[in-house]
């Protein structure tokens, strides 16, 4: 039995090396950071992970999220008529907001340069992408507002966000607990998390497919539904929209970047136990910077 009160960032060496065995973090090794490793050479990107990180942000965080804004607009500057449910008068998300939001996410980029060693630059590039998802739900949400707020009312849209909360609070406390297990205390039972990463990998394109067959078999049968139903069903894919969110965050980035604490913490002996050498663990340029002891 270990002690829960134990903290996730006081772990030793090999501790942490525990982490290895949790099923998104080898997932995520595996098909993400296996293949972002492949651009970076002694610490430095090369020239076609430049090109295709300027074009991913111009398309991404830019153009994808200033999009949403100008669906906004659309939204509230269209006939009321013309549009299946009511729509609140003034719109959350506005130029400013949206700016706003731009200079938050160009910050992180800029706060992510501090962290220059090469064994950590695909997780700082794959950070960048995770921040853009999550200003991209964010103003999802701003639009899901002014949808449902002239409909369920605020009270309403305050009672969906309690419940959304409270089920990541629930989901966040299941996989801390088992991450200090893990930690702490070699596990050798499949954990909630692993099943789940089963389960995602093994069935998410299977239910993705189905999903996509039943909307075009209503579509093909000019299936109507009434607005209220239609409200309904809304309210249902934002919910579960935000708690698929919430588990990406909890159950797969979390464990990842606990995992890059820990080399932050302990780079030599990760450097040691990996077996690269200074000049591809830390990067040439890191190294004319930095003296290792």
């Amino acid at each position: 039995m270990i002690n829960m009160k134990k903290s996730l960032f006081n772990a030793s060496f090999e501790e942490s090396l525990n982490l290895e065995d949790d099923g998104f973090l080898q997932y995520q090794k595996k098909d993400v950071y296996s293949k972002l490793e492949k651009y970076y050479v002694n610490g430095k990107p090369k020239m076609s992970l430049r090109i295709q990180g300027v074009i991913l942000t111009l398309i991404g965080p830019i153009l994808m999220n200033f999009m949403l804004l100008v669906v906004s607009m659309m939204f509230h500057d269209s006939d009321e008529s013309s549009l299946r449910i009511m729509i609140s008068k003034e719109p959350i998300l506005t130029v400013e907001v949206y700016l706003i939001c731009l200079i938050i996410w160009l910050l992180l980029v800029l706060i992510g340069k501090v962290f220059r060693q090469a064994f950590v630059l695909p997780y700082r590039y794959h950070f960048h992408v995770i921040t853009f998802l999550l200003w991209f739900i964010m103003e999802i949400n701003f639009i899901g507002v002014d949808l449902a707020l002239p409909n369920i009312s605020a009270f309403g849209i305050l009672l969906f966000f309690c419940t959304v909360l409270f089920l990541s609070y629930l989901m966040l406390k299941k996989q801390v607990s088992e991450l200090k297990k893990r930690l702490y205390k070699k596990l050798t039972d499949v954990t909630f998390s692993d099943r789940l990463a089963k389960v995602i990998l093994g069935y998410g394109g299977s239910l993705l497919g189905l999903a996509i067959i039943i909307k075009y078999i209503f579509k093909a049968f000019s299936v109507e539904f009434s607005t209220y139903l239609t409200g309904i069903g809304f309210i249902f894919l934002w919910g579960i929209l935000n708690i698929a969110i919430a588990a990406l965050v909890i159950f797969i980035e979390f464990p990842t970047y606990l995992h890059v604490y820990y080399k932050l913490k302990y780079p030599e002996k990760y450097r040691e136990w990996e077996g690269k050498s200074l000049e591809e663990w830390y990067g040439k340029k890191y190294l004319k910077k930095h003296t290792i002891h």
